[in-house]
C-alpha cells in the first residue's frame, strides 16, 4: 500500500520502467497473487541510488519471492539474500533462476540477524544493505550487519511508515500493530540520533528511511 492518494500513486506509476519485460512478468505475477514486494515507485527510487552509487555487494534482509533480489541483480549487484522461510527462499530461487540470474545472487535461509553471525564469512563486506522483513526486527537486523558493512555504506529500510500508523496510531484502531509500531519508531529514532549514521526518511511507496553509515568500523 501507498500511503499517498491513489491519484498521485498511478501519475507516479505512469512513468515507471520495468528493467526487463521478465521482471515484469515477475512483478505482474506476485501482484496478482498478493505477494508482498517492494512498490513500484520504490523500486524506481532504489534503482536510481544504485546506479548512482554504484555498490558492487548488497545484503538483503527479507527474500519473499526474490523479487527484490533479482532486481538489485539486473543492475549488475552481487546479492547475498537471507530468508527465513525455507518454502519462500525455495521458490524465490525457483524465480531467480528462470530469470537466469542465480550467479548473481546467493539465498541463506533463516533468522536475519542469527543468519548474519553464522552464515557469512567473518571478513565479508557489503556496500549497500536492505531490509525489508519482520517490522519490529530492523534495528536487530542493522545491528547485526554492522560489522559487514563497509565505510560509507548505504542502507535502505522499506516500509518504515507503516501505512501512515507510524505517524498516527489511530489508523490502527484495534492496536494490532502496535508493537510494530513501537519497534519501527526505534528504528527510526536510531538511524537519526546516533552520529555513526546519516539519515534521511522520505514518503516513497510505504516510507524508505535511507541511510549513509558514517563511521563505518562495526
Amino acid at each position: 500500500m501507498n500511503i499517498i492518494s491513489d491519484e498521485v500513486t498511478r501519475f507516479i506509476n505512469g512513468f515507471y520502467r520495468a528493467e526487463s519485460a521478465q521482471l515484469l512478468a515477475l512483478r505482474n505475477s506476485c501482484e496478482a497473487e498478493r505477494i508482498p514486494i517492494i512498490l513500484r515507485e520504490t523500486e524506481s527510487m532504489l534503482g536510481f541510488i544504485i546506479r548512482a552509487a554504484r555498490p558492487a555487494r548488497l545484503l538483503e534482509i527479507g527474500t519473499a519471492a526474490g523479487y527484490s533480489a533479482a532486481f538489485f541483480a539486473s543492475l549488475g549487484v552481487q546479492v547475498t539474500t537471507i530468508e527465513k522461510s525455507p518454502q519462500k527462499a525455495q521458490a524465490a530461487q525457483e524465480n531467480i533462476e528462470a530469470l537466469g540470474l542465480s550467479a548473481m545472487v546467493r539465498i541463506l535461509t533463516g533468522d536475519g540477524e542469527e543468519t548474519i553471525k553464522n552464515g557469512l564469512a567473518a571478513g565479508e563486506k557489503f556496500e549497500m544493505l536492505f531490509i525489508d522483513a519482520a517490522k519490529s526486527h530492523y534495528q536487530r537486523f542493522l545491528s547485526a550487519a554492522l560489522s559487514h558493512l563497509e565505510p560509507q555504506a548505504l542502507i535502505a529500510a522499506d516500509n518504515v511508515l507503516l501505512k501512515g500508523t507510524i505517524a498516527d496510531a489511530t489508523l490502527d484502531p484495534g492496536g494490532r500493530f502496535k508493537t510494530n509500531i513501537k519497534k519501527m519508531r526505534q528504528y527510526l529514532s536510531f538511524v537519526s540520533d546516533d552520529p555513526r549514521f546519516d539519515t534521511v526518511i522520505v514518503s516513497c511507496g510505504d516510507g524508505l528511511a535511507l541511510s549513509r553509515y558514517i563511521d563505518g568500523q562495526g
